[in-house]
């Protein structure tokens, strides 16, 4: 059935392609005098309205979809501008490359520039935030670690890498944002292809979306939308990188493409391998008699079963430039990781030695993007599988000193569960999503999108017979279609959009009850949610913004199914429906020698339904919480001398409250009490230095890097003596990075030391965090 859907949807690309039109395509690369790529630049057609603005590679690229003889005009801040008449007769692709001079630019002169994509992005109604990795290509970071520095984001690990973990937006988390790569959402696509694993030189860059999601990316997000752009480009490129550290820590990625610009086709390989011991020392961790189960008192040791390892191969192919299509591709998919648990991700007080899981993951998909004349066309089609292995099969009891006994041969009991148990599950993925944007005219546009997810669930246990989890097939669908209505001034100075919504959810969820029965529950829902933004320049470099979304989160398959881990199923869990609102200004400004530029928003939720995740031990399941308000404000600046200095810093906070003031017709004892386990104060700085001079083409840079994370509850805190109740204590976390960069970047070799201090930390439900660790990177690029 699968086969029979992905190559419908690979028919319905190929049919989209017939409508295509003849275009002319102008691309290339701007550099400067010494051969560095100059980002920023303005490319525009004379007496035209068709332009863009050159990436962090200096690529540029124009369509053009009438011959004649055109003029292209590069301008750009402190160089020299340049011309170059062309003519277009027939199909074809050109290219043009160009070096700039650079020239003084006095303090009168006024300089007309282009907008790169992401800036462009910025300054819609959204409240968003673009975060470019080409800064920290060369360090040892994840996009987990490049998100951490980002205001109103805060992400709880439970451990090392590899650990569980859970990213805070704007005060929201876990499934109530929603993670795409390219366009495409990562729902249900296994453990081993977690934001975790993916290496920052994998990426482009990174879109945050706060609360409002535009309906390009079909989403059924409560909280917000972090989009990854892995970067599209026509052009041969070779990114390699290894690293080693602390704890045994390999991380290694491969980043290539090989692009034939005359015959218009490319390959692309992607691929990543992570591996670490995770052996860091644990202080004050209770150590317990194996046969009595008496505390014996705190102890400090290492980690002894916590390794882990992940890898990535990636294969893609396509057309590009073609009268069909702009970008036509196929891609394929394979990722598997292994983790060993060293404890539950709640608590540390039950102690693993052999509990683990293994997950393999293979996905098919195919992507078509086609830019008309008024109509730009996006669409693709996603299948695959997923099989997670949950072995809890030793007859083993550990402590934390390592030591063990065996159990009894009549006890049938595991690590984890009451039963020992490899259970096997298998999901297959179906999802699809078709976009279409129209411009009316120069002020008016409208876009569409469908997007379709649908998951299958089945499972074996190979070692309990009496475990009927997921043995019965179980499947759930979603469909989301969105409309937008954008309209820009003929000035720019004003941009809205309005938007629409609606959501379906159905499913055929089987359970079991206390006797092992099988319990079907078969949800369907439907819900339409509408929201707006708005942004206007009050002056040329003073923005003000805002946004609203009456927005729906359809429950994720394994907060209803379970995980087969420590998530218990419960078929009844509603979606969540929230208000989100942002209020946001922002200024940017040029001085002499010195950009500024300084974010401001204030957001505010209600949420209703609210799925929060209730432990019960080691164990636990989702449930709906009825009602809860966020409210908070968060602040950014950044600043850069010259290119030699720079400084960001921002500042968040938030405070969520329980509004449900009766819960089962009887006074919640939680009213207007704040959320626990959930910070809702912290701030990040980031200090950078790069002696080196702009012409040179070796660089070298140092970067400090301060977080700070005040103190909270990990339980309700009004419920006992608030000096006796558990809290997560302040955290401050100081990390030193030095990266040295050879032959305009083609050889790059970088330093990071992270909790430069030693700092005693611990993160989500008290869980320690690893201490100081080093981490030695190396990078070749070849652009």
């Amino acid at each position: 059935m699968y086969q029979k859907r992905f190559f419908s949807g690979l028919f319905i690309l190929t049919a989209i392609s017939s409508f295509a039109q003849s275009a002319f395509t102008i691309s290339g690369n701007i550099s400067d005098a010494h051969g560095n790529p100059v980002p920023g630049i303005s490319i525009v057609l004379k007496n035209t309205t068709i332009g863009d603005a050159t990436d962090l590679n200096g690529d540029y690229q124009l369509k053009i979809y009438e011959p004649g003889n055109y003029t292209i005009v590069v301008t750009g801040i402190g160089y020299e501008s340049r011309s170059q008449n062309i003519s277009l007769k027939t199909e074809q692709i050109i290219i043009q490359n160009f070096k700039l001079r650079e020239r003084t630019v006095s303090m009168d002169e006024v300089v007309i520039t282009g907008q790169s994509e992401a800036e462009a992005l910025r300054l819609k109604g959204y409240a968003v935030e673009v975060i470019e990795s080409n800064e920290q290509k060369n360090l040892t970071a994840d996009i987990n670690q490049v998100l951490k520095g980002t205001s109103g984001v805060n992400l709880r690990e439970s451990g090392g890498l590899g650990s569980g973990f859970k990213l805070s937006l704007n005060g929201l988390s876990g499934n109530q944002i929603r993670y795409f790569i390219d366009g495409v959402p990562m729902e249900n696509f296994g453990s081993a292809l977690t934001l975790n694993n993916f290496q920052v030189n994998l990426i482009d860059k990174l879109e945050v979306y706060k609360g409002v999601v535009p309906v390009a990316l079909g989403a059924d997000a409560l909280g917000g939308a972090i989009n990854i752009v892995t970067g599209y480009r026509q052009k041969s490129f070779l990114d390699v990188s290894y690293s080693y550290g602390s704890f045994n820590t390999h991380r290694g990625s491969f980043n290539g493409q090989y692009a034939d610009e005359k015959n218009r086709y490319f390959v692309k390989l992607a691929a990543f391998v992570n591996h670490s011991d995770n052996n860091y020392e644990m202080k004050n961790v209770p150590l317990y008699d194996l046969e009595l189960g008496n505390y014996l008192g705190d102890i400090r040791t290492k980690r002894f079963h916590d390794n882990y390892t992940s890898g990535m191969l990636f294969f893609e192919t396509g057309l590009f430039n073609r009268s069909l299509a702009d970008n036509i591709s196929i891609g394929l998919t394979y990722a598997n990781n292994r983790k060993n648990y060293q404890h539950p991700d709640n608590n540390i007080k039950r102690v693993f030695g052999h509990f683990h899981t293994d997950n393999e993951t293979f996905l098919a998909s195919a992507k078509y993007d086609r830019q008309f004349k008024k109509i730009h066309l996006k669409a693709f089609v996603n299948a695959g599988q997923i099989e997670e292995d949950i072995v809890d099969a030793s007859t083993r009891k550990y402590n934390w000193a390592g030591d063990f006994i065996e159990r009894a041969p009549e006890d049938p009991r595991g690590e984890l569960l009451q039963r020992r148990s490899h259970l096997v599950m298998t999901d297959k993925i179906l999802n699809s999503h078709i976009g279409l944007d129209y411009e009316v005219n120069d002020n008016h546009s409208i876009s569409f999108s469908f997007t379709q997810n649908h998951l299958d669930r089945m499972g074996k246990d190979l070692l309990d017979a009496f475990n009927k989890s997921f043995a019965s097939p179980s499947h759930v669908n979603k469909n989301i279609l969105g409309l937008a209505y954008s309209f820009a001034s003929t000035d720019s100075k004003l941009k809205t959009t309005a938007f629409g919504k609606s959501y379906w959810y159905r499913g055929r969820i089987i359970t079991q009850d206390y006797e092992n029965n099988d319990v079907t529950t078969e949800p369907d829902n439907h819900n339409n949610g509408f929201g707006a933004a708005i942004s206007y320049k009050i002056m040329h470099d003073l923005l003000i913004k805002a946004s609203y979304e009456k927005a729906f989160r359809l429950p994720e398959s394994y907060e209803i199914l379970g995980d087969g881990i420590y998530v218990n199923p419960n078929s009844t869990l509603r979606p969540e429906k929230s208000n989100n609102f942002n209020f946001g200004a922002r200024y940017a400004h040029q001085f002499p020698g010195v950009r500024f530029k300084a974010e401001a928003n204030y957001f505010y939720r209600f949420s209703e339904d609210f799925i929060r995740f209730n432990p019960l031990g080691p164990f636990g399941e989702y449930e709906n919480l009825n009602n809860v308000k966020t409210e908070g404000v968060e602040g950014s600046i950044d600043v850069n001398y010259r290119d030699l200095i720079s400084l960001h810093a921002n500042i968040t906070y938030q405070n969520l409250t329980d509004r449900t003031e009766f819960d089962e017709g009887l006074p919640n004892t939680n009213y207007k009490s704040r959320v626990p386990n959930i910070p809702y104060f912290f701030y990040n700085i980031r200090f950078g230095i790069s002696p080196s001079k702009r012409s040179s083409e070796n660089k070298f840079s140092m970067y400090w890097h301060t977080r700070y994370i005040h103190e909270f509850f990990l339980i309700w805190e009004n419920l006992g003596n608030p000096n006796e109740k558990n809290i997560i204590p302040t955290q401050l976390i100081h990390d030193l990075q030095g990266e040295y960069s050879m032959r305009d970047g083609r050889y790059n070799v970088s330093l990071t030391i992270s909790n430069l201090a030693d700092a005693l930390v611990y993160d989500n439900f008290s869980i320690q965090k690893p201490g100081r660790a080093v981490y030695l990177k190396l990078r070749y690029f070849l652009h």
